[in-house]
């Protein structure tokens, strides 16, 4: 083994892999996340910071906006600078603000007190914070802050290595300005705290927030803690049904490097160490963790691959996509169909897990995401996805021209589309909630709108009016002898209807009103022996022995 940091904070562990298994599927204290809705086993504190940065808080019942929690629903509730939402993306069913925007130098803080099992000589808690500070550029003791400590009960004094502590600054990694203003903010972000050492001690949490000591500035912090607690490295077991694994080094640290069992060989610099295929059971791993200053202790954390006697399958969908303006929803059912049931998901922006996607059940922007599955025995799994935005498909189909009866017309002609057609399908309709289905679009032989249906891959559609016009064609050169009159003989372009020809009449809206084959004889302007109404008729004589088709229209006089 290579020669290991001897920092003053350094803790040096290891862990058997006996312990390993009993701890795979280590539960949490009860309500340690906020699931029961309420704080129950949690202490809620108010009080102030004096001038000197001094915190003094009362025990006190949960105080209206200063120990807030928050349910997650369907409709999510956001911040009002960060836009984040309030609820931690963690999967998690609550989270609580501690603090809120008002001033006057007010602290708060929410603690819980619980006894690390004595068998369970490493242990570890994952949460998960977001923070509200406004910057007013004081000395740093003055400023606005967030502060998670870790207190050993049994031996009176704070673990240092497993406090954080975040004062408001411009400099901070990871937060961001509202625009205009002196307001900073982090998004939701997962931290580990690991104990190692503590078995059968009584430890306590403790999240603290205050404003500036000056009174005039806010500071408040969201917070969540997962509700499975155990080793610090998750993923550790190996589920039925495992093909690959994925080992999770604790969040928060800035620098991770995993070594094989005998340190001869680095095998990623990740807090994720991918693993594919599984390895065997019993095969070790260690991961070295390196802390952003001021943030905990470099550290050393080994790893036992484990037989976990429980179903493991995580099925995710390779890509999802929404049609403008409806939003992809990672959280969907169908994005995990077939996936083993009562699996615990997580959403993140990076290959790492170390930064949430803060509102996944409406993804706005196209990307590669990454949807991470565990179960409560301490096997887990992170894949990626593939959002798409998508639009209706970008086509345009003119309306034909107008024909002549009995010419018929094609909406299907690819002449009157202009777009490219590529994975759009292509249906047509007699409606425009296109329920009935246009069974003839290529040979259309009545006037109408007619639709168009164009939908893409993802399910995107528009649908589009054809305007279809069947009409009569103008006058041709008509006569007959005795001038409009056509109670005698008539002639059409010098063509006089004779034996072995059709002839149908009919009147403007296409109800006919005489039919005849084998025609001899002038049309006497009468339907079944009744004289018809004065006015214009249509006309179709198909001579069969010329192979020709002549069209026009009369009218009739009396």
């Amino acid at each position: 083994m290579p020669g290991l940091p001897h920092e003053k904070c350094f803790i040096f562990c290891f862990v058997a892999i006996a312990l390993l298994c009993s701890v795979a599927k280590a539960q949490c204290p009860p309500n340690l996340g906020f699931e029961e809705g309420s704080f129950n086993h949690w202490e809620c504190y108010s009080g102030k910071i004096d001038t000197l940065g001094e915190i003094k808080v009362n025990l006190t019942s949960p105080q209206y906006d200063r120990h807030t929690l928050f349910k997650t629903t369907t409709y999510q509730v956001i911040d009002p600078y960060g836009t984040f939402p309030v609820n931690c993306p963690n999967g998690s069913g609550y989270s609580v603000r501690i603090g809120d925007n008002d001033i006057g130098a007010q602290a708060d803080r929410v603690s819980y007190t619980f006894t690390i099992p004595a068998s369970q000589n490493t242990f570890s808690v994952v949460y998960n914070y977001a923070v509200v500070f406004q910057n007013p550029s004081h000395q740093r003791f003055q400023q606005p802050r967030f502060t998670a400590k870790v207190f050993d009960v049994t031996s009176d004094q704070y673990i240092e290595c497993s406090s954080f502590d975040f004062a408001a600054s411009s400099s901070l990694p990871g937060f961001k300005q509202v625009s205009g203003t002196d307001v900073f903010y982090k998004t939701w972000t997962p931290v580990t705290i690991k104990l190692s050492g503590y078995a059968g001690k009584t430890i306590r949490l403790e999240f603290t927030t205050n404003d500036c000591t000056r009174g005039g500035h806010f500071g408040y912090a969201y917070v969540d803690v997962d509700e499975v607690c155990g080793s610090p490295i998750k993923g550790t077991g190996y589920c039925i049904g495992t093909q690959n694994m994925t080992l999770t080094a604790p969040y928060g640290f800035k620098q991770y490097k995993w070594f094989d069992a005998n340190f001869q060989q680095v095998l990623g610099t990740s807090n994720i160490l991918r693993l594919d295929p599984a390895p065997s059971v019993g095969t070790k791993y260690a991961v070295e963790i390196q802390p952003y200053p001021g943030s905990g202790c470099t550290d050393t954390l080994y790893a036992v691959v484990t037989q976990v006697n429980q179903p493991f399958d995580f099925k995710l969908k390779d890509s999802i996509g929404s049609c403008d303006p409806d939003i992809p929803d990672l959280t969907a059912p169908l994005v995990t169909m077939g996936s083993t049931p009562g699996l615990h998901y997580a959403y993140f922006i990076d290959s790492a897990a170390n930064e949430y996607l803060q509102t996944p059940s409406k993804v706005d922007k196209e990307g590669i995401y990454y949807v991470e599955a565990s179960n409560s025995y301490g096997c887990n799994a992170l894949e990626p996805i593939k959002v798409i935005r998508s639009s209706a498909p970008k086509v345009l189909i003119a309306s034909p021209e107008p024909v002549f009866y009995p010419n018929k017309v094609d909406i299907t002609d690819p002449h009157l589309t202009d777009g490219d057609l590529t994975g759009i399908t292509i249906t047509y309709w007699r409606d425009p909630a296109t329920t009935i289905p246009l069974n003839n679009p290529k040979a259309l032989d009545a006037s109408g709108i007619y639709y168009v249906r164009l939908e893409n891959v993802f399910g995107c559609s528009k649908i589009i009016p054809v305007s279809v016009l069947i009409t009569p064609p103008p006058p041709p050169n008509v006569f007959s002898p005795n001038g409009d009159s056509i109670n005698d003989v008539w002639v059409i372009d010098g063509l006089q209807p004779y034996p072995l020809s059709t002839v149908d009449i009919y009147t403007r809206y296409g109800q006919p009103v005489f039919h005849s084959t084998g025609y001899n004889k002038p049309w006497d302007g009468t339907f079944n022996g009744k004289p018809l109404p004065v006015g214009t008729y249509y006309y179709v004589i198909t001579l069969t022995k010329q192979m020709k088709r002549m069209s026009g229209s009369i009218t009739l006089l009396r």
